[in-house]
């Protein structure tokens, strides 16, 4: 198994993660924020799916020299919140990611599923030796593609964990 391969592998387990949450869960629970009152850094399920898609698609858009597919594939025009063109709710308050709100859970799946396709294309297409170029220099040390790679995955694997306890705090199993 290559580095390239183990990137693909991690792509696949938080999709998988992420469609295996949203399994069996009405719109009300998906849109809900379990512990807002308390946690307002818990989002809801729609959120962190969203959001994963969102930052896989940015920036492997950015690292490939290509538009989202949020915005090439017409992803925005299926989901009825506004966003600011390169927005993808790292940094939002409760209120601005209680804004996230879906009415269809099959659109929800079908963004974050084009995104990781996007994601794992982009890496299958990769040549290895590219992992090294430099592809950030405003951090010290400079980001090299690999980092950068390893970064955009890791947070997606994360944010699936996090859908996990979201979903457990909404009563569910998973």
């Amino acid at each position: 198994m290559t580095y390239l391969d183990m990137l693909v592998d991690s792509v696949n387990r938080a999709r998988e993660r992420f469609l295996r949450m949203l399994e069996g869960v009405s719109l009300v629970q998906a849109n809900a924020f379990p512990a807002a009152s308390t946690s307002a850094q818990l989002k809801s399920l729609t959120w962190l799916t969203w959001h994963t898609a969102r930052e896989l698609d940015l920036q492997i858009a950015a690292l490939a020299g290509q538009d989202s597919i949020w915005k090439s594939q017409d992803w925005q025009a299926k989901f009825s919140f506004e966003l600011a063109e390169n927005e993808d709710g790292w940094n939002h308050s409760l209120e601005e990611a209680q804004r996230i709100v879906t009415d269809d859970l099959e659109d929800l799946r079908g963004y974050l599923n084009a995104a990781a396709d996007a994601a794992i294309t982009y890496l299958q297409n990769l040549d290895e030796s590219s992992l090294s170029d430099i592809v950030d220099e405003s951090w010290t040390p400079a980001v090299t593609r690999g980092v950068r790679l390893v970064s955009i995955i890791d947070d997606a694997v994360m944010h699936s964990g996090q859908a996990i306890y979201a979903r457990r705090l909404l009563g569910l199993k998973d």
